[in-house]
């Protein structure tokens, strides 16, 4: 491999130069490199980040001139190529570019084309119940580390999970029915213009390597607890901002949530006459700054809040105004929504 040790910055745009780019790629393939020793390679010719991005294999790749692995999009303005196949890879090359730079970056485009012609995903069929082996707690760490590798994943790559209550569509990733809800597996940044689009609720987990995804899955179910109608807390919720909410759904049971008088107060005003529109102004008032604020939100006059929030305080016994009352109408709204959903993170086979 010691023709492979050469810089761009010790090239010019010579004939020559040409050449020795086009053999460096020919030689990796030829050795049946992979897409990470590729991306790898290509940095520490280039001296500078590269990547490849193929939304439909699920593949996102930024490395370091070093060929350490980087979070997050590429910056606007890098040079870049589409592939073959569909996606494009780029450089990210701060300052002027080399004049070998153009060839630099079709040649890598067309070693990443042929190098995920090797990894085209298996039938669709199959896709599901490698999920679900990863996703399943009960899975030994040898057969979820198969399932990561058949999915195209790797146990030192990070990844979330989405816990799905309905369509799971258009949101990327890999997918599987389980029990009541859809697992779903992204790889690389997430996906947040396909979460505030979506109709469905979202539990999201935190980015964690791909051999924790058993817990990923379960941060993501707790998450989807949370998530429903209203502005409190929404239909997408990520785990990573529950905070102490988190220990909630995680540690209160089911009976004590019912038994709450707050609860149960709301409970009352939900059943009474006009109780979704009740509901519905406490839910935006808690997430709010003001009865105005609350008004301008829900399109309504701020004496028509006024009366539903004195209706409501009458029923729960207790002002809602001031901090604390917000926050124990908060808490009430947020126990409420854990009662509806107690199970709802449950896997109905293979967890």
């Amino acid at each position: 491999m010691k023709h492979l040790l050469l810089r761009l910055s010790e090239l010019d745009a010579h004939a020559g130069d040409e050449l020795r780019v086009i053999s460096f790629f020919d030689v990796l393939l030829q050795n049946g490199t992979d897409l990470d020793r590729l991306l790898l390679e290509t940095s520490r010719l280039a001296e500078c980040p590269v990547g490849v991005s193929v939304p439909r294999l699920q593949v996102y790749r930024r490395v370091s001139a070093d060929g350490g692995t980087l979070d997050g999009r590429a910056d606007p303005g890098v040079r870049k190529h589409e592939l073959v196949n569909g996606g494009e890879v780029w450089i990210e090359r701060r300052g002027p570019a080399y004049p070998i730079d153009a060839m630099l970056v079709e040649r890598f485009a067309i070693a990443c084309a042929a190098a995920l012609g090797k990894r085209e995903p298996g039938p669709a069929f199959g896709d599901p119940a490698l999920v679900e082996l990863v996703l399943s707690s009960a899975a030994d760490e040898a057969g979820r580390s198969r399932a990561l590798k058949l999915l195209g994943l790797r146990p030192d790559r990070f990844m979330q999970v989405f816990a799905v209550d309905g369509d799971a569509s258009g949101l990327g990733g890999k997918a599987a029915r389980l029990g009541e809800l859809h697992g779903v597996i992204v790889s690389g940044p997430p996906w947040p213009d396909a979460l505030a689009s979506t109709n469905s609720t979202v539990g999201v987990s935190p980015r964690v390597p791909s051999a924790s995804a058993a817990q990923a899955w379960h941060m993501a179910r707790t998450a989807l607890r949370f998530a429903g109608p209203g502005e409190l807390w929404g239909r997408v919720v990520h785990w990573d901002r529950l905070g102490g909410f988190a220990l909630l759904a995680e540690h209160l049971p089911y009976e004590a949530i019912h038994g709450s008088p707050d609860v149960a107060a709301l409970d009352r005003l939900a059943e009474g006459a006009n109780g979704d529109s009740v509901l519905a102004t406490l839910d935006v008032f808690a997430a709010s700054d003001s009865i105005r604020q609350t008004a301008s939100r829900l399109y309504i006059h701020r004496t028509s809040v006024a009366a539903r929030l004195a209706r409501a305080e009458s029923e729960l016994g207790f002002p809602v105004q001031p901090a604390e009352g917000r926050a124990r109408l908060t808490l009430a709204l947020t126990l409420r929504r854990l009662g509806e959903h107690p199970s709802a993170g449950e896997i109905r086979r293979g967890a």
